[in-house]
């Protein structure tokens, strides 16, 4: 009989996609749990985190999640900036615009393009 050998991959473990925290799926309905959670993680050590959190309470559209995305707008890695800046596009409220518009002035061209857009979403309600 010939044996097959398993192929290994050639992604370190370590490499691969960090599990959530908390659950990120979308949501209609947010859980105050569930949004205190994401806050919080908009704070944790790992962009990785911060990014998906930022992404999450853009889903999970509540108010109460807009002053620390603004926060996030400045947060050093790129990809928090790019969910912060889409998720208050999601949220759609009006204390965001003044740092949105501060965000079309980026160093990062998708951060600059993802403001714009939430601007849109903003003030074309």
């Amino acid at each position: 009989m010939v044996s097959k050998s398993k192929k290994k991959s050639k992604i370190p473990v370590h490499d691969t996609v960090k599990p959530a925290r908390v659950d990120t799926a979308p949501s209609d309905i947010p859980s105050e749990k569930s949004v205190e959670q994401l806050i919080q993680q908009l704070k944790d050590p790992d962009e990785i985190v911060r990014s998906s959190a930022a992404g999450a309470l853009g889903h999970r559209k509540s108010e109460k999640a807009v002053e620390p995305l603004i926060l996030a707008l400045k947060d050093p890695h790129v990809y928090v900036r790019h969910g912060a800046a889409w998720a208050l596009g999601e949220i759609r409220s009006e204390k965001a615009i003044d740092a949105l518009r501060q965000a079309l002035n980026d160093e990062d061209e998708i951060t600059r393009g993802k403001a714009a857009e939430a601007l849109g979403k903003i003030q074309g309600n």
